[in-house]
């Protein structure tokens, strides 16, 4: 189906100088539109190709998350030097270029996903169920719904391209032959016009027109129809949208975009600072969080949710002897088992098994006799700069907290002690690096050390990622490249019952495009910046706390013993309180796909971006030599601000002369 409707929007499409990507042009003699939409199974598939273009966020070499500094790859010679593997890295590593624009949303090229094709599509489809005309077996209810789900879609996929290249050319309805050139040759328009289409589009299908709720979407999603859009989902996209609009990026940014301008002359950025954007923002979150705790979401908590028991080779922990293992496990779990209470909106793809999905690549292997390379690649792993992000087990930044270790004392090794906290989860008696130790519960969730222990199906596995060891270690012959090079691994993707070994045990489980800790992160975050610090802030950052097994957060940031002269200061002071808030985003949603766009929409990508990739010498076969700080990749680079918008392909240029690019792109 996906195939023919591809063939109604570009089959002559090539013939026309002007066809810019945003074309849509129906030839003759092929199948006509009601044969396509001739009963209710086929619109269904109709509807269907309009979600197949949501973002492959499980794949490595094409995700969008691995945008950022959280993921590290291969560093083997062939695989750095490759344009085609891991996009996001190369992307981050000063390789973007108009000519051919890595992970190119805009049309589709090098990993990228055609998002003007996607709104194209979302239109054709729109075209015909807003049409009298009739389809077989579907009734109106459904019909309205539908029209619905589709422009949520299309919302989305408007948004996207504006957190991708800011001004976009908004794509309300198809353009088509018999147009005249200055109706093909379509300008970019404004941000903030782009933003008040989206907004505009999702308030159409949640509200009427006296503000009352429509009710045209589902309240929640059945089993049978998961993933599709509901009003919880709705509202949550326009939360998220709101908070991107008010935020300093697109907000006032006078500092970056002051000479970028239309053919008119007219600023393509706001230039002046709106702070009423933040307010608007957290009325947007408010409501989505109220939606969605009035449909029964709630932050994931294993003793209440599991489907699972505690496996045996856990019992003793859970009983007493792990302080952390009930944190762990609601960490753990809150991303990876399928469809809980706390996700708001998940990815439905089918994620295969290969090494190109962010699960199998992050999978370790063991039991080599035994083990298949079809499932278990253990080569994605993270590097030093993100495990010094985590915070202490006292629930502030390493380097802010009084107790922990000097930071002279951060790479050296020492023995893990047999105590309670780390039971577990490190391996007593052994050693690690002493940045391993002491830390939060969710960096023992999330990340996986040298030494530290892996939990699998039906059994603990004792971690060893120096190079010759077994398991997760260097292996020789043909899987030689396929080890952790930093020395540091992530748990976070993969489910605890998934194992790498013949039995093939992979869970499969949505990759999260928004969960609820995401929306009470922002709702804290837009609150603090209407009013300050306030006791409703600190309730939402310590939903999000709790959960983690750290202190409330305005306990420990009045813990002079703790954190010093800061005490009594920075959870009272708004530009304080509003780092925090970021580090407590850059930290629950690590991995997720979220960190980068946020750091963007702060205008903090500097102090994040320009930083070599640190990691400890995977290749080292001893302990001293494995313990070695190590730069992989010193050729980070980012570039302010060209980089914080994505070049416009060269091609489109050509096409359209109405186009401008991005500043600083040529």
């Amino acid at each position: 189906m996906k195939k023919i409707f591809r063939t109604l929007i570009f089959s002559v499409a090539a013939v026309f100088a002007t066809g810019c990507n945003y074309l849509d042009i129906v030839p003759d003699n092929i199948l006509k539109l009601e044969d396509l939409f001739e009963t209710k199974e086929k619109a269904y598939n109709a509807l269907g190709d309009c979600y197949s273009y949501l973002p492959n966020n499980y794949k490595v070499h094409g995700g969008y998350q691995m945008l950022g500094d959280e993921w590290i790859e291969m560093q083997s010679e062939a695989v750095k030097g490759s344009r085609t593997e891991c996009s996001g890295n190369k992307v981050m590593r000063g390789w973007n270029n108009s000519q051919n624009p890595l992970l190119d949303y805009w049309s589709g090229a090098n990993w990228g996903v055609d998002y003007y094709e996607a709104t194209r599509m979302c239109n054709i489809v729109l075209g015909y169920l807003e049409s009298d005309a009739f389809i077989i077996g579907l009734e109106d209810k459904e019909r309205e719904n539908w029209i619905a789900q589709i422009k949520i879609l299309k919302a989305y996929y408007h948004y996207f391209l504006i957190r991708m290249y800011g001004p976009i050319i908004i794509n309300d309805k198809n353009v088509n032959s018999q147009d005249d050139l200055d109706v093909i040759r379509r300008c970019r328009q404004p941000v903030e016009e782009c933003f008040q289409y989206v907004i505009g589009l999702i308030d159409e299908v949640l509200y009427k027109e006296d503000g009352t709720e429509r009710n045209v979407l589902q309240t929640t999603a059945s089993v049978q129809w998961t993933g599709q859009i509901t009003t919880v989902i709705a509202k949550a996209i326009k939360a998220k949208v709101m908070v991107t609009r008010a935020s300093p990026l697109f907000n006032g940014n006078s500092e970056y975009y002051s000479e970028f301008r239309d053919e008119n002359g007219n600023h393509f950025f706001p230039q002046e600072y709106d702070a009423n954007k933040w307010k608007e923002a957290y009325d947007a979150v408010n409501e989505a969080i109220l939606a969605a705790e009035a449909t029964g979401h709630h932050l994931y908590y294993f003793e209440n949710d599991a489907i699972y028991d505690v496996p045996s080779f856990d019992e003793e922990y859970w009983n007493g002897g792990s302080d952390i293992i009930k944190h762990c496990y609601n960490l753990r779990y809150a991303i990876n088992q399928p469809w809980n209470k706390e996700l708001i909106w998940g990815n439905t793809k089918p994620c295969g098994a290969d090494n190109l999905n962010v699960h199998n690549a992050c999978m370790i292997r063991y039991d080599y006799e035994r083990v298949s390379n079809t499932y278990s690649h253990q080569w994605l792993g993270t590097s030093l700069n993100i495990v010094e992000r985590f915070y202490s087990k006292n629930g502030v930044p390493i380097e802010y907290d009084e107790t922990y270790y000097n930071k002279d004392q951060w790479y050296s090794v020492r023995t893990i002690p047999s105590d309670t906290y780390h039971a577990g989860y490190m391996q007593p008696g052994a050693k690690t690096a002493t940045l391993h130790l002491n830390r939060e519960p969710r960096f023992y969730a999330w990340i996986a050390t040298d030494r530290c222990v892996w939990r699998t199906w039906e059994e603990n596995i004792d971690l060893k990622l120096r190079n010759g060891e077994d398991p997760g270690g260097r292996t020789p012959g043909s899987l030689e490249n396929d080890f952790f090079w930093t020395g540091i691994a992530v748990k976070k993707y993969v489910h605890p019952e998934s194992c790498g070994v013949t039995a093939n045990r992979t869970v499969q489980f949505p990759y999260p495009f928004i969960r609820l800790a995401d929306l009470y992160l922002l709702r804290a975050e837009c609150l603090n910046e209407v009013s300050g610090p306030s006791k409703a802030v600190y309730d939402d950052i310590n939903k999000i706390r709790s959960r983690a097994g750290l202190p409330d957060i305005e306990d420990v940031w009045n813990n002079a013993q703790i954190v010093g002269s800061k005490a009594g200061i920075w959870v009272n002071n708004k530009a304080h309180l509003r780092e925090l808030i970021h580090t407590e985003r850059l930290i629950e949603l690590s991995f997720e796909g979220q960190s980068y766009f946020d750091i963007l929409r702060w205008k903090r990508a500097d102090e994040f971006y320009n930083k070599p990739v640190r990691g400890w010498n995977g290749l080292g076969t001893t302990e001293s030599a494995f313990y070695t700080e190590t730069v992989w990749e010193n050729d980070r680079q980012w570039n302010t601000p060209r980089d914080y918008l994505m070049p416009i392909p060269y091609e489109e240029m050509l096409k359209n002369p109405n186009m401008i690019q991005n500043p600083y792109w040529i």
